[in-house]
């Protein structure tokens, strides 16, 4: 069921801008100016003010669509910005961190690149265990665990991310080379149950 937008007896449309979808309604009541504003195909009023003259009215649509002209660049400037090129490239690898009452670590491969999609796959983890149900961990590249899956990258600032489910986004986990050799950081992981 569509809704549609209410608009009261006795208004009218007075102000359509095309580029925002800025659409105004108004009637006038006891001398001054009752309008109510809607943007683009939304169904409820962005605002619904009296207007002591129709002077005010128009400076509050100027406002309005200035307003809506930065959103919509600045939406226009995000979307710009999580779609550029991530660089990411195969064999690097990828962390997880999540949980509830317990930290969960998960690291993948990346193991192919098309476009804004990695396909990933889930390496083993080299564990140690330092107090009861925690310790640390580090992964172990190319010992794979887990079948391959694709997902889409998208830019987190300055750095790649790619969401694993719906608790989980992995991040690039850049190792540190070590006689030429990657050695990647500690992390901390626990499972209390």
């Amino acid at each position: 069921m569509k809704t549609e937008r209410h608009i009261p007896a006795g208004y009218s449309l007075s102000y359509i801008h095309e580029t925002t979808g800025l659409t105004v309604y108004s009637c006038e009541a006891r001398g001054k100016v009752v309008a109510m504003a809607f943007a683009g195909r939304g169904t409820k009023p962005i605002w619904h003010y009296i207007f002591s003259s129709a002077e005010r009215l128009t400076e509050k649509i100027q406002s309005q669509v200035k307003s809506l002209e930065a959103h919509k660049a600045m939406v226009a400037e995000r979307r710009k910005a999580r779609l550029r090129p991530h660089g990411l490239v195969g064999g690097e690898i990828l962390r997880t961190s999540w949980g509830y009452e317990q930290t969960n670590v998960e690291y993948y491969e990346v193991v192919g690149v098309r476009g804004q999609m990695v396909e990933l796959r889930e390496i083993a983890q080299a564990r140690t265990v330092e107090a009861y149900e925690c310790g640390k961990t580090q992964p172990i590249p190319g010992e794979y665990i887990g079948e391959a899956f694709s997902r889409r990258v998208t830019m987190s600032g300055e750095y790649p991310s790619v969401k694993i489910h719906q608790s989980a986004t992995a991040y690039l986990e850049l190792p540190l080379m070590i006689g030429g050799k990657p050695v990647y950081k500690e992390r901390y992981w626990s499972a209390y149950y």
